[in-house]
């Protein structure tokens, strides 16, 4: 329970989908008697002109084959299955009769697709991986929606899938044609967030940091004073350093250094991971290690261990991704008492906090389907019901049956708190809520009212003080740092990311520790380049370029 919203982001990207198979398309006869289409119905525009029914009714109906992750569908009521639900009759009733073509846990799906794939035996509409993505489009299976989605998208469609900006959208269109909807992603839960004992900042007289040398001030003050004993962490850092989840990378962002995000300096596309800023915020890092003022088992710690200095408290600061405060409140014992904060800066320009775009999924359509506006179709009736009418369709169970389509949100968790912080002001549940929201705030009020420990969690992520009031500030002034990059994994990331990835995860661990030079990185940037970072870099910029053309 206490973990389901962490998993949120990662579920999102798994979410099942739908196609659209049509029947041979009747020849349209017109008689002096009647006219037979299989067409969607349209009405007029203001000009008098004819208009596509976003909402409307094929007739006769057309058969619709689909993809459905079995994983989704948990604890439903015993009424209602995969071919019976209120999703499908309300798709039903739009004259689209939804059949799976291709169903299973998540491994099976992807690979059950990859022999549809190979076999040329498509559902017709999909949802698909980068892989695959790209090479279906290469192969030419996939239909080009761009008129399609301009036509029949409703304006609530279109907010849902350029909430990023269009980031991720301009990834679907190829050769100027877009053959995919390319999922946006609740990205803005990536922001790193500085969790300190609030208790022990009370307690010391001290107040919240404002810059990157106050944080280290704070730091320096916990262990003079041995706030926690006589073995207290000063800032708690894990071995996993090039993991979005853990507290080094939220650390480079206070020096304004970034791990792997593809930035544009001179009007291509540099990796910051081997820029000098990086180099810059090492040495700072050396130098706090060198004070003590960082765990002395970084680079040996995990997180479980992590979470067991907080547990016993001898640690009073964390700096961590959104999701990590899930683990650290899970490890918080009665009497702690924790704040959060946005990373301070080491200077007076602000923070951008990282988060990476990753290109996890896009809902594509078979060449051989006659009707795409189907899926188009499918898509505003998911937005539209959705909204107005969340008692039926919104529930969590029919929901798990709502996915021939996508999520509505891709920052759900913000959402559900600033849905929360309404409830608290007005008392009154808002009339539409996101999904997640009932269970979440059940659990915050737990500890609102009774104090019970078993509700904290969700009370320190979604409360009033919470975690997320940082990610809200971080999404009104714009304070993160968007990777350029977003497109498919290129031919020479497939091949060298790894090696890459194990060789920045040794310099930055080697150069904090003080067991090479800070000069040492000099060296690492040639051996990068060397190593497949040139070929990687070149591969992006083509991408780079593209995407102008596009």
């Amino acid at each position: 329970m206490k973990m389901i919203l962490c998993l949120l982001l990662a579920l999102l990207m798994l979410f099942t989908i739908c196609a659209c198979a049509a029947k041979e398309t009747e020849a349209n006869t017109a008689t002096e008697e009647s006219t037979v289409s299989t067409e969607a119905p349209e009405t007029q525009d203001e000009s008098g002109t004819q208009a596509a029914d976003p909402f409307g009714k094929f007739e006769p109906s057309i058969e619709i084959t689909s993809m459905m992750l079995e994983d989704n569908i948990r604890n439903v009521p015993e009424n209602m299955t995969m071919q019976s639900n209120p999703w499908v009759d309300l798709f039903k009733e739009h004259g689209m009769n939804v059949t799976y073509k291709i169903s299973g846990s998540a491994a099976d799906l992807d690979t059950k697709l990859n022999m549809a794939i190979a076999t040329d035996d498509l559902p017709d509409i999909m949802q698909v991986t980068a892989t695959q993505f790209q090479e279906l489009s290469e192969a030419g299976y996939l239909a080009d929606l761009t008129e399609v989605y301009e036509t029949y998208a409703t304006p609530e469609t279109k907010a849902m899938f350029t909430q990023d900006g269009g980031i991720m959208m301009r990834n679907g269109y190829v050769d100027g044609k877009l053959v995919g909807l390319v999922m946006p992603q609740g990205y803005q839960d990536f922001i790193p967030i500085v969790s300190i004992r609030s208790d022990w900042l009370e307690e010391c007289g001290l107040d919240a940091p404002q810059t990157m040398d106050e944080l280290w001030e704070i730091a320096k003050t916990f262990q003079e004073k041995k706030m926690g004993g006589t073995c207290t962490i000063g800032i708690g850092l894990t071995k996993n350093v090039t993991d979005l989840l853990t507290p080094t990378i939220g650390l480079l962002n206070g020096y304004h250094a970034y791990y792997n995000v593809w930035m544009e300096k001179d009007g291509a596309l540099v990796n910051s991971t081997v820029q000098p800023e990086m180099k810059d915020a090492l040495a700072a890092l050396a130098e706090k290690y060198a004070q003590g003022l960082i765990d002395p088992e970084f680079g040996t710690k995990d997180n479980s261990q992590l979470m067991e200095d907080v547990m016993a408290g001898r640690c009073g600061i964390v700096v961590s991704h959104y999701c990590a405060p899930f683990d650290l409140l899970n490890a918080v014992t009665e009497g702690q008492q924790w704040a959060y904060y946005s990373v301070p800066s080491v200077d007076s320009e602000p923070v951008k906090a990282q988060f990476n775009l990753a290109f996890n999924g896009a809902l594509c359509v078979s060449a051989k389907c006659e009707h795409p506006e189907a899926m188009i179709e499918m898509l505003n009736l998911f937005t539209k019901y959705v909204a107005e009418n969340p008692e039926t369709y919104n529930d969590n169970a029919v929901r798990n049956f709502a996915y021939p389509t996508i999520t509505a949100a891709i920052s759900g968790n913000n959402d559900i708190h600033k849905e929360y912080l309404e409830f608290l002001e007005t008392g009154k549940t808002p009339a539409a809520t996101t999904q997640g929201y009932e269970s979440t705030v059940e659990a915050a009020e737990k500890y609102r009212l009774n104090q019970d420990m078993d509700g904290y969690t969700m009370w320190g992520v979604f409360g009033p003080e919470g975690t997320e009031v940082q990610v809200s500030k971080a999404i009104e002034t714009n304070a993160y740092m968007i990777d350029v990059y977003t497109g498919a994994p290129t031919e020479a990331m497939t091949q060298y990311n790894a090696t890459l990835k194990t060789m920045t995860e040794q310099i930055i661990t080697d150069i904090i520790r003080g067991v090479k030079p800070v000069d040492a990185f000099d060296a690492f940037v040639e051996d990068w380049n060397a190593n497949g970072g040139d070929q990687i870099a070149a591969e992006v910029n083509e991408w780079y370029r593209n995407q102008s053309v596009n």
